[in-house]
């Protein structure tokens, strides 16, 4: 990293700093200032005293005693101060810049986390946050500028004692700085490379505290190959960094032998001044506490300062994510009103790969109309329902809402419109209440929507009034649902949020096909005003919709409804002849 935007990277976290916890950050100048000021007067009090001692003047002895116990007093006063603002600023930056970090991860496009490259600059941003590395950085920051004053004013009473002891006082330090400098730059190029293993090892790891895991786990009796897994890439981690911290531990060593050698020969250096009639006793005993303090003070602000590059890497890890691209959105606003979608000639690969996904899609969906889109795993289904409803971006031919191009609508206005039930939708550790109103929070209070989508959605046990407070899931010691009830819930959820239309993305593949198909037969019944777009492997559902769309490797190869695909006999026909032991006429 440049000294220009090392320098430009330093202004930009303590400009966000004094931006989140401004009141704490000036205390701490405030006390970093009289701190080190403290340090040079104590210097200056001791070689007084000393020599007061020296001379048996008790009463004025006992008087600097006094004064040199209150700047003590004073000092350790002004560090609790200091490093009380520093868990302040911890908490309140910390805090405030992982919600920063969430909402940066909300702007996004879903494409961009399909790219392993964002996914480990989250990863580091995260940790960066996790750690506390702004804290540090801050931490470093101020320890030089405190350090830079206690060095100055020590090395100010060092070199008017003797020139000698300033030059050796200087000499003993440096190896400090430069082992920081380089051992910085090694640990935060070691973290940068441990980034994907630590994905790795966290996901191990999380699966053996994931309920909806830890019974498969036990039932193909496979604890022990995770383990292996968990173990080997925890291990090479651990290897790397143990090798790393002998590196570190040896050159430090060597640092406080040198310095300790340093520390002896200004002994030396004070004693031959002394018998040399050069110093006097006080000045000999001060001139000791301020090699002592400035070989402290020194030490620090090297260790300080061979940190800031270290520090400032991890928080340029945070940067790094902040600074993405965003896709470019449009600005026009979405007219609900449309009379059709119209998806012309649309082609999408997702990232680091030539393979089209969709392979020019050209369909028509009316408004209110009900749609199924059919096929086998792997056609793309849940991929053109992404591009339909703007989660990725078109990358060949367009989609129109009426005469709307979707890639010129403005994208927060466009989804208060569209309602979208996933596969893996949230079971979200709340109140019943909560779990349904969330989708259109501003109305959460309209309990009487509520209880009717219940009823709705055949969950009379949950419709009642005195029911929407309950606390659902275990994880808080709620209620527990079965994996029906949760996917009624999250369909009711979707009908909750005053859309225009809403796609329901295989919410019900866990379920039986017969359960599944009643499940969206309710849902069909509740979104008759909609335009309602149902995903699906299975063909249970296609008797009820307007319209089914069949695809297969990427392409659209049916259109019709169910009688007239199944006279056609083709795809959905072979679809249906697979399929129809499953359910019951």
């Amino acid at each position: 990293m440049g000294d220009r935007k090392m320098r430009d990277l330093l202004f930009r976290s303590l400009k966000d700093i004094r931006r989140i916890a401004p009141r704490s950050l000036i205390m701490q100048v405030i006390c970093m200032m009289l701190q080190s000021v403290l340090v040079a007067v104590n210097t200056w009090l001791v070689s007084v005293f000393l020599n007061h001692v020296y001379m048996k003047d008790l009463k004025t002895s006992m008087i600097y005693l006094g004064v040199i116990w209150g700047v003590f007093v004073a000092s350790e006063v002004s560090n609790s101060v200091f490093y009380a603002c520093m868990v302040k600023i911890d908490s309140k930056v910390g805090m405030q810049l992982g919600i920063e970090l969430g909402e940066k991860g909300g702007r996004l496009s879903l494409i961009q986390y399909e790219d392993v490259e964002i996914n480990n600059r989250l990863k580091r941003a995260q940790d960066c946050i996790e750690h506390g590395r702004f804290s540090d950085l801050s931490l470093s920051v101020f320890n030089i500028l405190a350090e830079v004053l206690k060095v100055g004013s020590t090395l100010f009473i060092l070199a008017r004692f003797s020139p000698l002891l300033a030059l050796v006082s200087l000499l003993s330090v440096v190896p400090y700085f430069v082992v920081r400098l380089i051992r910085g730059k090694e640990f935060y190029e070691l973290k940068k490379y441990q980034a994907a293993g630590e994905r790795r090892r966290n996901y191990l790891y999380d699966l053996f505290g994931d309920k909806r895991v830890v019974k498969e786990l036990r039932i193909f009796g496979i604890e022990s190959y995770i383990e292996e897994k968990l173990y080997q890439t925890r291990d090479a981690m651990n290897q790397e960094l143990w090798d790393f911290k002998k590196r570190d531990i040896c050159s430090f060593l060597l640092c406080e032998i040198l310095c300790k050698c340093g520390y002896v020969l200004s002994i030396i250096i004070a004693i031959l001044l002394l018998l040399n009639h050069r110093l006097d006793f006080g000045m000999l005993a001060a001139s000791l506490v301020a090699f002592t303090s400035f070989q402290l003070a020194a030490k620090y602000f090297l260790i300080s300062l061979g940190r800031i590059p270290e520090c400032a890497a991890f928080v340029r890890d945070y940067y790094d994510f902040i600074d993405i691209d965003e896709d470019v959105h449009g600005t026009e606003k979405f007219e609900p009103n449309f009379d059709k979608i119209n998806v012309k000639n649309v082609c999408f690969a997702y990232p680091n790969t030539d393979h089209l996904t969709i392979s020019d899609i050209s369909l028509d969906i009316k408004k209110n109309e009900s749609i199924a889109i059919v096929g086998n795993n792997g056609s793309g289904k849940t991929t053109l329902v992404k591009l339909l409803t703007d989660l990725y971006k078109v990358q060949e031919g367009e989609i129109l809402y009426g005469t709307q191009n979707i890639k010129d609508l403005e994208t927060k206005e466009f989804y208060q419109n569209v309602s979208i039930v996933s596969q893996d939708f949230v079971k979200y550790e709340m109140t019943l209440q909560e779990n349904i109103g969330i989708s259109d929070w501003k109305q959460m209070g309209n309990t009487d929507k509520i209880q009717e989508l219940l009823k709705q959605m055949d969950l009379p046990e949950l419709s009642e009034v005195d029911a929407l407070n309950t606390l659902l899931g275990s994880e808080f010691d709620g209620r527990d649902l079965s994996i029906g009830q949760w996917q009624k819930l999250a369909i009711a959820r979707g009908m909750f949020k005053e859309s225009s239309m809403i796609v329901l993305d295989e919410p019900t593949a866990a379920l039986d096909p017969i359960m599944e198909t009643t499940i969206l037969k309710m849902f069909l019944q509740i979104a008759k005003e909609k335009t309602a777009i149902i995903v699906s492997h299975r063909i249970g559902i296609c008797r009820e919709v307007d319209k089914i769309i069949v695809m297969k490797k990427g392409k659209v190869v049916e259109i019709g409804n169910h009688d007239e695909l199944l006279a056609k006999k083709g795809e959905y026909y072979q679809l249906y002849k697979m399929q129809q032991k499953w359910y019951v006429e």
